[in-house]
């Protein structure tokens, strides 16, 4: 073995403790690096493939740390650099708690939503991308400013939106940081503005030294200001003001900011600045790991069977799966007998009804096609336009417009398309349904496997 190679954990556990990293860091940034090569002055450290669109970051956050390690460990000099492995899987995270009920006092954040109790599973980049702007926020590296964190109801944006304010509060306590809601944005101007009208006072002044005298805000679910002229027109000029002044500015909305309506170009400009991080509806592995996480900490109460069974109906919705838990865990509570499967069955059948028909959705009808076709929903959701991913994505668009009610609009705002290019992917599949037999077959499959969830 050669000399780095043979030290390598020595040299890792070195800038752990040496340079007093936290250990959700260490979680994100320094377990996953592998040793990869050395010549007589370099060493190469690999990432995992996820990591890639933040190397840039990690470079100029651990290069120096490593290459003294290395020196101290050695009594060599070597220079550092990172590369990303493509082949290397994601790496499945940790635990997810309950919905907490306290906040924070002076901050609005719930001190319980952390970067250690989300469950981060398929969503690993924007966990990655969070924690990275929680240790950049007040310095020179703050790069990705705005963050932009989009997804559907219930996936974890607001956990992941108090776990960053929750990092820089512990970690870098002389920044001020803000948490607010949209609606509570929303109510504040409006308040603001009928008592400047009633009182003749400077309430709006009152309101702008609030947000604009800040170091980081963050503003949960902004597609609801949109479309409301007096709320938006202040959040635009507070942006700008933060922005200018290099303060940290992280948002939350339902979609990606070119496909919410009525969004204004000039807000468009200032939503993209930044990184736009997408939270995926959690996988099958995702979702049991929470279940075992709950399960964990209420003292296992709940039989494995019976987690699987919550696993493997509710599929798109965390709130959802929580929610299922915790009725049974009430249930135990109660019964003086074990919670069997057929008690659980007979609890949550107002949640969970196999004799109910199912609602398709545009989720489900992707989930089915990227397993049938061996390919990730990110890429299907991405600009690649190679046969292997155009086709599943064209076959989508033609299932959503076949078994859903969602307009074409609305499907090419789920695929991150526009209209005339779901028309395009439906007739493309039509041809290929009256010219392939075979092709028509898959198809059928497909539909029968859907309508048969």
């Amino acid at each position: 073995m050669k000399p780095v190679q043979e030290k390598w954990d020595i040299i890792k556990k070195s800038v752990v403790s040496d340079y007093g990293i936290s250990p959700i860091a260490v979680k994100i940034w320094i377990d996953p690096m592998e040793y990869y090569s050395e010549t007589n002055d370099t060493v190469t450290i690999m990432l995992p493939n996820d990591k890639a669109n933040v190397i840039d970051l990690i470079t100029d956050k651990y290069k120096d740390i490593f290459i003294i390690a290395i020196s101290e460990t050695l009594n060599n000099e070597y220079d550092v650099s990172f590369i990303v492995n493509e082949e290397k899987p994601q790496e499945v995270s940790n635990n997810q708690n309950n919905i907490p009920e306290k906040e924070s006092s002076n901050t609005s954040l719930i001190k319980k939503y952390t970067f250690d109790n989300f469950v981060t599973g398929n969503n690993s980049f924007a966990v990655s991308a969070c924690l990275a702007v929680a240790e950049t926020a007040g310095t020179d590296n703050n790069t990705y400013n705005p963050l932009y964190i989009y997804g559907g109801s219930g996936l974890g944006k607001t956990h992941l939106m108090h776990a960053i304010g929750n990092y820089i509060n512990e970690n870098n306590p002389s920044l001020k940081i803000l948490y607010v809601n949209s609606e509570n944005f929303t109510n504040e101007v409006i308040k603001s503005i009928r008592s400047g009208k009633k009182d003749n006072t400077e309430s709006m002044t009152v309101l702008r030294e609030k947000y604009r005298n800040i170091d980081v805000l963050l503003i949960d679910d902004i597609q609801f200001i949109i479309g409301k002229d007096a709320t938006q027109e202040e959040f635009f000029h507070t942006f700008n003001s933060l922005y200018e002044n290099g303060k940290s500015i992280i948002i939350s909305s339902d979609k990606h900011p070119k496909y919410m309506e009525i969004l204004d170009e000039r807000y468009l400009t200032r939503f993209q600045m930044g990184l736009q991080v997408d939270v995926q509806p959690p996988n099958y592995e995702t979702r049991k790991a929470i279940l075992d996480q709950l399960n964990q900490k209420h003292g296992n109460k709940i039989n494995d069977d019976i987690l699987i069974y919550i696993t493997e109906n509710i599929s798109s919705n965390i709130r959802e799966l929580e929610g299922a838990y915790n009725k049974l865990i009430a249930l135990s509570r109660i019964s003086s007998d074990v919670i069997t499967l057929e008690m659980a069955k007979n609890s949550l059948k107002d949640i969970i009804n196999p004799n109910k028909t199912k609602v398709i959705n545009i989720d489900i009808i992707m989930d089915e096609v990227s397993k049938h076709y061996n390919v990730s929903i990110n890429d299907i959701l991405s600009t690649k336009r190679n046969k292997d991913i155009a086709v599943p994505r064209q076959i989508i668009m033609y299932l959503c417009d076949k078994l859903t009610e969602d307009t074409k609009s609305n499907i090419g705002s789920k695929l991150n398309r526009d209209h005339s290019t779901v028309i395009s992917g439906i007739n493309k599949v039509r041809e290929m349904i009256e010219n392939d037999p075979s092709f028509e077959k898959n198809i059928d499959s497909l539909i029968k496997t859907i309508t048969s969830l």
